[in-house]
This record gives structure tokens, sequence and C-alpha cells, in this order.
């Protein structure tokens, strides 16, 4: 009964251990998401939600135009922000409602942005959109990334720069329930008790009374 205790609390450590790696891992040793883009004076930090790696067909004019997020250093929404987008003057690029390569709006209550309608030039080729935002004092920028060509098109759905996932926005309870439930496995096993061969072990079951008929 003793060694049976002994292993049950070697098998609850061991349990234990392999918790606490896992979590100091997470799920971003699986895959390493992008970073956030460098916070400003303030601490803005603009996340790309539509845009980034956008195909933009020249031929028929279809474009993909961004939409960002931003959020101060504490990641949450910021309304009201200033966000202007600017692309190339000269090579591939696009331009805005107008043909401004410059578009400025601001935030909605949810702290997103759209540039509007994008129209590709005739140059095919890689070029980039600065998205730059701006709060009283408070700044943050970022860049997208995208392509013209004459026979491709793709909207670009895949962010560069991606918003906290679900670990990383409830890391710390998650944390706290696995640890949580480790420590409770492992205090389980490293208690419970095995019944020793030649011990009598009671299930339940039909009762028969009577003999053979």
């Amino acid at each position: 009964m003793e060694r049976d205790r002994t292993d049950g609390r070697a098998a609850g450590r061991l349990l234990a251990a392999v918790l606490a790696g896992w979590m100091a891992l997470g799920p971003a040793a699986a895959q390493q998401a992008p970073a956030p883009a460098p916070a400003g004076r303030g601490g803005l930090r603009i996340y790309v939600l539509q845009g980034e790696q956008a195909v933009n067909n020249t031929r028929t004019g279809a474009a993909t135009p961004p939409v960002v997020e931003v959020r101060d250093a504490n990641d949450f929404p910021v309304a009201g922000a200033e966000v202007t987008f600017r692309t190339p003057e000269t090579g591939p690029s696009a331009t805005f409602e107008g043909g401004r390569h410059e578009y400025t709006n601001r935030t909605d209550a949810k702290g997103q942005v759209s540039a509007g309608r994008m129209t590709p030039n005739g140059v095919e080729g890689v070029f980039s959109i600065q998205a730059t935002a701006k709060l009283d004092e408070r700044t943050g920028m970022a860049v997208i990334r995208q392509r013209n060509s004459r026979d491709e098109y793709a909207a670009g759905g895949a962010p560069g720069v991606q918003r906290k996932g679900f670990w990383g926005r409830n890391k710390w309870w998650l944390t706290g329930l696995m640890a949580g439930t480790g420590a409770g496995l492992g205090y389980w096993l490293s208690t419970r008790e095995t019944a020793a061969p030649g011990e009598a072990s009671l299930r339940p079951g039909t009762v028969v009374i009577g003999g053979p008929r």
C-alpha cells in the first residue's frame, strides 16, 4: 500500500512539472505570432486588420484598402484617434479618393478606421503604405505591405500586425486555472489508494437470490 502511495506522489510531481513547462512555453512555442508595431510617445499601437500582403489588380482596378485598429499601451481601443494613410508617389503604388496619395480619418468607438476607396496605379511591384495614428501627444505607426499585379488579385486578409489571440488576452486566468487543475490532479494522484492484490473489491451489479434453475 505504501509503495502505491509513493508511486502516486511521484506521478503527481511529474505531471505538475509537465504542466509547468507547457504553461511557460504557451501556444507561441508552436507558432510565433508577429509582434505589435512599436508604440509611439504615450503608447499608441496600430493593428492591421485588413490589407497586409494584399495583391491589387492594375488591369481591373481592384484593390484592398487597409483597415486598422488603434489601441493604447493597456491594449484598449482608442476612439477619435486621427489616422493618416500614405502611399508612395512614384513606382508601384495606389491612390485614395480624389487621386491623392494621402488619406486621413478618425477611429470609431472600436478604435477602427478604413482607408476608404483605393485604386492601384499601372506599375507592377511591391510597395508599402504607411499608417500613422495621433491623439493629443500620443502617436503610433505601422507599415502595410501590398503588391500590384496585372493578372492577380488577393484581398490580403492575413494581418501583418496581429491583435492578441485568446491566450494573450486571457493568459493570466488560464495560467491560474491550469495551475489549480495540475495541483488538484497531483494531490489526487498522490493520495489515492490502490487496492492491493488479493483484496476484495465490491462492484455494483444485479443481486441474484436462489440457486440455478
